[in-house]
C-alpha cells in the first residue's frame, strides 16, 4: 500500500513538471511584430536607451530573427501579419540601470539592416505621435504585461506601442 501511494505521489510530481506555470512572473520585454511593408526584414535591431541633451544614447539592443512577409491568405483581412518574439523565458532583459544612468526615461530606436537607427514613435493610444518611451521603475524591473511591445513595419517607416502601466 505504501508503495502504491509513493508511486502515485511520484507520478503526480512528474506530471506537474510537464506543464508551464502561466501564473508566474515573466521579466523583460516581449514583441508582437506586424509586417505591413510587403518585404522581409533581416538583422533588425531594437535599441533601448536614454536621451541626453536631446540626443538618443543606446544602452542595449535585441536583434530580431527574420521578420517575414506572410502569405496573402493570412487570416486577418486587414493585412496585419503578426509574429511574436522573445516570449516566456526568452524575453529581452536589457539592463535598465544602464539606461537610468543616461536618463530616468527609456526610449526605443529601431535599426534596419544597412541603415542608421531611428527613434520609434507611438502609433496608437494616448501617446500617439510621441516618442515611444516610459519612466524607468525604481527597481529597474519590467515584468508581465508591462513589457509588451508592438512594432509595426509600414511601407516607409516603423512605429511602436508599449503596454506599460505604472
Amino acid at each position: 500500500m505504501k508503495i502504491k501511494v509513493l508511486i502515485i505521489i511520484c507520478c503526480c510530481f512528474l506530471v506537474s513538471c510537464f506543464f508551464e506555470d502561466e501564473d508566474r512572473d515573466q521579466f523583460g520585454f516581449t514583441f508582437s511584430v506586424y509586417n505591413k511593408s510587403g518585404m522581409e526584414h533581416n538583422n533588425v535591431k531594437i535599441i533601448i536607451g536614454g536621451m541626453q541633451n536631446g540626443e538618443f544614447i543606446g544602452a542595449s539592443s535585441y536583434t530580431f530573427p527574420t521578420i517575414l512577409v506572410l502569405s496573402n491568405d493570412w487570416q486577418n483581412p486587414n493585412g496585419n501579419q503578426t509574429q511574436f518574439f522573445a516570449f516566456y523565458e526568452e524575453r529581452w532583459n536589457p539592463d535598465l540601470s544602464q539606461v537610468k544612468a543616461i536618463s530616468d526615461k527609456a526610449f526605443f530606436a529601431i535599426q534596419l539592416e544597412g541603415e542608421e537607427p531611428f527613434l520609434l514613435y507611438d502609433y496608437r493610444g494616448e501617446n500617439q505621435g510621441e516618442l515611444l518611451s516610459f519612466e524607468i521603475p525604481e527597481n529597474n524591473i519590467i515584468k508581465n504585461d508591462l513589457g509588451f511591445l508592438d512594432i509595426s513595419f509600414e511601407q516607409n517607416t516603423v512605429f511602436g506601442h508599449l503596454i506599460y502601466l505604472n
